[in-house]
């Protein structure tokens, strides 16, 4: 490598290059480094084991690539990370114990890594995480876990096959702002005096209770309940911060999207999804005068 030349290099990012082939072993040698930043390129094969050797390591960013295989055991000696971000990758084998052994971690995401089997309930006990977020394991952990760190600000467990009820103390996490546990098969019913994060995301599971109550009735939430079996009052109003398409097996089902049917009436919008775009109707709308800094799968 011509980097041999910067033995107290500090730092690597070569985010988005359209890099490709494996990730050089050399980069074990740079043992000053405090982030590497491989993140958005084309690189397959395997992890090489030599990135243990990377002690001083802050920051590791492998997500958006090819990568295959598992985590190798000498990442374990990666105590001081901080970041850690794997997803979108075509890895396999389990998530590894030593994940939760690393105590140092603020962010973890496992967004579509490959990686499977159980997640390791050690994850959830790390005290320092602020941004959590594993989706699309092929084996999930069993129920909602309990959350150590109070200060959690994204949580996302989405389609890991969660079941039974949601956790009270999910609830009580006191810097949460947003909530993802949607694609599961949560059961039961929301607490009434339950606070919801500011973005609130349950679609696609067996919730029930009533959507006029509790949570959904703070302004300041934002909340999807679709795909759901809530009840809902005669009286009941739509409410443009509450997403209810197809929430209610009892509710007629809607021909509309909501809660902005009327794009034009939505101004003060930043944020435009379309989660599972199985759409079976077509629609026009003009965003001539309105500006979405982001047009996602979803808005976190």
């Amino acid at each position: 490598m011509e980097w041999a030349s910067l033995p107290y290099l500090k730092s690597i990012s070569v985010y988005a290059n359209r890099l490709s082939g494996d990730i050089p072993k050399g980069l074990g040698k740079f043992i000053n480094l405090t982030v590497l930043a491989l993140e958005g390129n084309q690189f397959s094969g395997t992890i090489p084991k030599e990135l243990g050797n990377l002690v001083n390591l802050q920051g590791l960013g492998l997500s958006s690539n090819q990568l295959v295989g598992g985590l190798p055991k000498t990442l374990a000696r990666l105590k001081k990370l901080t970041d850690l971000y794997l997803s979108d990758n075509r890895l396999n084998g389990s998530i590894p114990e030593f994940i939760g052994e690393l105590s140092q971690l603020k962010k973890l995401e496992l967004y579509a890594s490959g990686l499977g089997e159980p997640i390791p309930d050690s994850i959830f006990r790390l005290e320092n995480l602020i941004h959590l977020k594993i989706s699309d394991t092929v084996a999930g952990s069993g129920h909602v876990p309990q959350i150590t760190s109070k200060s959690l600000e994204y949580l996302v467990l989405r389609n890991l096959n969660l079941s039974g009820p949601i956790p009270t103390s999910l609830w009580n996490l006191p810097s949460l702002k947003t909530l993802d546990l949607s694609f599961n098969m949560l059961t039961g019913e929301i607490p009434a005096y339950a606070t919801a994060p500011r973005y609130t995301y349950l679609a696609g599971n067996m919730l029930s209770g009533k959507v006029e109550t509790g949570a959904f009735l703070t302004a300041s939430t934002n909340i999807d309940l679709s795909y759901n079996n809530f009840t809902w009052s005669p009286m009941c109003k739509e409410r443009r911060n509450v997403n209810t398409y197809d929430s209610s097996h009892s509710k007629n089902r809607l021909t509309r999207l909501l809660p902005c049917s009327a794009i034009k009436q939505c101004q003060n919008c930043t944020c435009f999804s379309i989660l599972w775009g199985f759409l079976n109707t077509h629609f026009r709308v003009s965003l001539e005068n309105v500006y979405f800094p982001q047009i996602v799968d979803r808005c976190i």
